[in-house]
């Protein structure tokens, strides 16, 4: 299994296109890639007004994508450029509000186990529960995975 991490700007996508993305995105993976493995998308969104490009309202939307350790520079851009176009015409996005990178498991993994490491650790477990149960609650109401960008008691 491949995770994808989505962050994008809360409100900017509907329904149909957060399945059509997820869709495209694993789709653009394995055909890039050569890949049998299973792509799980995670969605964090981030609410209005808090974040900027260019001094003013952000229309960036950013792409982690886990990838083997030590894939070549010609593969891993070819599988960018693919992931790239399926964003694209999916969102409607421009060239400059996708920021997306391919990144080896093993930075993947330490990204995440930094990520983890920002929460006090008296306060992990609790942050840990409500991921959870937010994660499994916006699968069953939305039909997806999404993380919030902000929570509190962390």
């Amino acid at each position: 299994m491949r995770r994808i991490l989505c962050t994008i700007q809360q409100g900017s996508l509907t329904s149909s296109q957060f399945r059509a993305a997820e869709r495209a995105l694993g789709e653009a993976y394995r055909q890039s890639l050569g890949s049998t493995d299973r792509t799980v998308v995670v969605w964090c969104e981030i609410p209005k007004g808090q974040s900027y490009t260019e001094n003013r309202p952000s229309t960036m939307s950013w792409v982690l994508a886990e990838t083997d350790d030590g894939l070549d520079a010609t593969r891993r851009e070819n599988a960018m450029r693919a992931m790239s176009r399926s964003w694209n015409a999916i969102t409607g996005a421009g060239p400059n509000d996708l920021m997306l990178a391919l990144v080896d498991s093993a930075l993947f993994s330490r990204y995440l186990e930094l990520n983890r490491a920002r929460i006090r650790p008296t306060a992990r477990p609790m942050f840990l529960l409500r991921t959870l149960t937010h994660l499994v609650t916006s699968r069953l109401t939305r039909g997806h995975l999404v993380i919030a960008a902000n929570q509190h008691g962390s």
